[in-house]
């Protein structure tokens, strides 16, 4: 059986890896406010000439999330990029689209998701193409969904799921994202297609964003075994869990790595220098 690795500051290991891919939601920040010492860390990580690049499983693209990050205090010269699912989503599926039309479920705020693509918005669930599936908005449950989803089953509508994240946590309150929507529609009877963690699109486009080919001296950082961890798994480099985010027991997790045979290779309680 395999036995957890676990460590207590990241700069006991920060010399074994060049690169880290560090997740966002319950790793640099809660939704609301960055962790405590994350701005050190990061402030670490430069001087030693390594580098960070943020992946994430935002259903929207990374121009946004830079604008976040820097309302939060992240000061841009601290990390390479940031690529999120909604990147890939675009790039990889949405752009080769012409003239299509989308169901939308997804927050308001993300309306304009699909600007500057040949697709367009619409209303009538038969008439449609696809679903897009970018999240719920603030406080919305799943079930409201429930006939819309089961509609789209009979007609076969295939549904785009921009974040396979089911939750994140947000200030204290754990939150349903756009996978916990898909999972729905998969019972159901829909078929989803999804981008982001855990596949592996997104971290080719990582590494070729940051030009990095040593799969050896990558490091993932994230909070969920079946995104990040999985994710990592997936592409054949090593990975650190988190557990100031979605996982919190350790009990809870020995149970899942066990059912699954898919361990982080590290495991912190929280990231500290």
């Amino acid at each position: 059986m395999k036995i957890f690795n676990k460590k207590k500051r990241i700069s006991e290991i920060i010399n074994l890896y060049d690169v880290f891919f560090f997740d966002l939601y319950g790793v640099t920040h809660n939704g609301v406010s960055l962790f405590p010492d994350i701005l050190n860390i990061f402030k670490k990580i430069k001087i030693l000439k390594k580098k960070i690049l943020f992946i994430s499983n935002a259903p929207r693209q990374s121009v946004k999330i830079k604008k976040f990050l820097k309302q939060l205090g992240l000061n841009r010269s601290l990390y390479f990029d940031v690529i999120t699912s909604g990147d890939i989503t675009r790039e990889n599926y949405l752009n080769k689209l012409k003239k299509k039309k989308y169901y939308f479920i997804g927050s308001n705020n993300d309306k304009d998701f699909c600007r500057g693509l040949n697709i367009f918005e619409e209303k009538n669930l038969k008439k449609s193409d696809f679903i897009l599936n970018l999240g719920l908005n603030d406080d919305e449950n799943i079930d409201k969904y429930n006939k819309t989803l089961i509609e789209a089953a009979e007609i076969s509508l295939l549904m785009i799921c921009v974040n396979p994240d089911i939750e994140v946590v947000r200030g204290n309150k754990k939150e349903f994202c756009a996978g916990a929507l898909a999972l729905k529609y998969e019972e159901f009877g829909g078929n989803v297609k999804y981008f982001g963690k855990p596949y592996i699109d997104i971290y080719k486009n990582a590494m070729q964003k940051i030009g990095f080919k040593d799969k050896k001296k990558i490091l993932v950082i994230g909070d969920s075994l079946r995104t990040d961890i999985l994710g990592a798994s997936n592409f054949n480099i090593d990975s650190a869990l988190v557990l100031s985010g979605i996982h919190g027991k350790i009990k809870e997790i020995e149970k899942i790595c066990k059912k699954t045979n898919i361990y982080p290779k590290f495991l912190f309680n929280s990231l500290k220098w």
